[in-house]
């Protein structure tokens, strides 16, 4: 269900979040979130995740400059990140950066809590380079009646204020600024060990439309 949000009542709702975020996020989601990240940004030297948050996927590239960055200073906070990758608060929206900082860059379920998501995407576009990946992994809005229910069980995290993007709508988003390299659904059954979990992608159900996410691979054009 679409909740009404905007920049503080997001930035609200992780702070209450931040000590045990990370803990309880679904390990399945983990494994599989880091392994895209892997593979499509694996190359990059300079990588910024934008809305880190407490997770320590950042940590899996070998990047020789890697940025956190996060709204919430709290859910930075919690984040034990290796002593090499900087850290800062900032709305995704708006970045301090200088124009093509990075060639790789990647948000992970952050898409669906911004209140300009074709905002978001051009201020992504601007800090990266010609040729830089932009990846986003969101929930898939064609499947929000499964979410919410989901939600309501306790076999997901809260969202807390959102709007889930439909698979047409995320695509939506390369604009002018981007070419589209990848985009898909995926994990439709996201619990039990990575070969079952991969297993049941393959069957071909996340492109019937029962994945409960999707990711887009963006490359910046020029």
């Amino acid at each position: 269900m679409t909740t009404k949000h905007n920049t503080e009542s997001v930035r609200a709702h992780y702070a209450k979040l931040a000590q045990t975020y990370d803990d309880k996020a679904n390990p399945a989601c983990k494994r599989a979130y880091e392994t895209l990240v892997r593979r499509t940004l694996g190359d990059c030297t300079r990588v910024m995740e934008l809305g880190a948050g407490s997770s320590p996927t950042l940590d899996v590239l070998d990047a020789s400059f890697s940025v956190a960055c996060d709204m919430s200073f709290p859910m930075l906070a919690a984040r034990n990140a290796a002593p090499d990758a900087h850290r800062f608060t900032a709305d995704g929206q708006c970045l301090p950066c200088v124009d093509g900082a990075f060639d790789g860059v990647y948000s992970i379920n952050v898409l669906e809590h911004v209140p300009d998501p074709i905002r978001f995407v051009a201020e992504t576009a601007r800090v990266l380079k010609p040729g830089g990946l932009f990846l986003a992994i969101t929930p898939n809005g064609d499947a929000e009646w499964l979410l919410d229910l989901l939600e309501r069980l306790k076999l997901k995290l809260p969202e807390g204020p959102h709007k889930f993007l439909n698979f047409t709508d995320t695509a939506a988003l390369a604009g002018d600024a981007f070419t589209v390299e990848e985009h898909r659904k995926f994990l439709a059954f996201p619990a039990g060990p990575e070969g079952l979990v991969n297993f049941l992608d393959g069957l071909g159900g996340c492109k019937k439309g029962w994945g409960l996410f999707q990711y887009v691979v963006l490359r910046k054009q020029g």
